[in-house]
């Protein structure tokens, strides 16, 4: 994985979604008297920022690799908390608030707030492509490390155990959608503007991939790294009874990918099957 944005525009559109985070944990603290969004924020910035030093301790991305913000160079061992604050509160907000409504599913007038932040996510990222273009590399990330997959592995394995022994697997599904959600409208535009893709090592040089290797790898990408490795930025919280996602208050009920529900549709099935072979 190669970015060109590292020292031109991502970081300073980074502290504007960081403003904007702030504002909707804020809002939902104060006017309804709602701590869970400021759990999230917290909760993503601190794993953020222990990925990030994970990955300067590491030298995952490249030995020179450093982070500018308005034309200054970061110190590195500010750059990791910097990064983390600003990309980590930000993105387990967005998937929360994702999850919530999915879950909850209100009118019109409590969802167009979350419409207009999917609105700016997605402007600022083309912004910050745009501003990224033709620069030169500035991080080189391997993406077969082996210790990174097993890592991200876990992270999957440990919250789908997490969410089966508390029997709401619903939970767990809605705030990956706004994970990936997240992951597509913040990085596909740097993707397709150049400002972050995938290479190959030809003789020890990197040499932009092919077509379908690119449009393969970033989406397992995204799917894999930036959505699934982030679960436990919910979880947590979740397990130790922190947070909990709204349902449904219209009498309706809601649908429950949950360990007693996929059980009755199995045995619903299992007896529709014995009665069909009876007759």
């Amino acid at each position: 994985m190669l970015r060109t944005f590292d020292h031109t525009g991502f970081y300073e559109t980074r502290l504007i979604l960081l403003v904007i985070g702030l504002a909707v944990a804020g809002y939902f603290f104060y006017y309804k008297r709602d701590r869970r969004f400021l759990i999230l924020f917290a909760s993503g910035a601190l794993f953020q920022t222990v990925m990030e030093y994970a990955l300067q301790t590491q030298g995952q991305r490249g030995a020179d690799y450093h982070v500018m913000i308005f034309g200054t160079r970061l110190p590195a061992f500010i750059a990791p908390l910097f990064q983390g604050v600003t990309e980590g509160g930000i993105f387990a907000v967005f998937a929360f608030w994702f999850a919530d409504l999915r879950m909850a599913r209100p009118k019109m007038k409590e969802r167009w707030p979350f419409y207009a932040l999917c609105a700016v996510v997605l402007g600022l990222s083309v912004v910050a492509g745009v501003a990224a273009r033709n620069q030169a590399v500035t991080s080189v990330r391997p993406m077969s490390n082996s210790v990174s997959i097993l890592l991200v592995s876990a992270i999957i394995f440990i919250s789908l155990a997490i969410a089966w022994q508390k029997d709401d697997l619903s939970t767990l599904a809605n705030f990956y959608g706004g994970l990936l959600l997240f992951s597509f409208l913040t990085y596909e535009p740097l993707h397709i503007l150049g400002a972050r893709y995938i290479a190959a090592d030809v003789g020890g040089q990197a040499v932009q991939a092919s077509f379908p290797a690119q449009i393969l790898m970033m989406f397992l990408s995204h799917v894999f790294e930036s959505a699934g490795g982030k679960l436990h930025y919910f979880m947590l919280p979740f397990l130790l009874g922190w947070v909990r996602l709204r349902e449904r208050n219209d009498g309706k009920g809601r649908e429950r990918y949950s360990t007693q529900h996929l059980q009755d549709l199995a045995t619903r099935g299992w007896r529709k099957k014995s009665k069909f072979t009876r007759e």
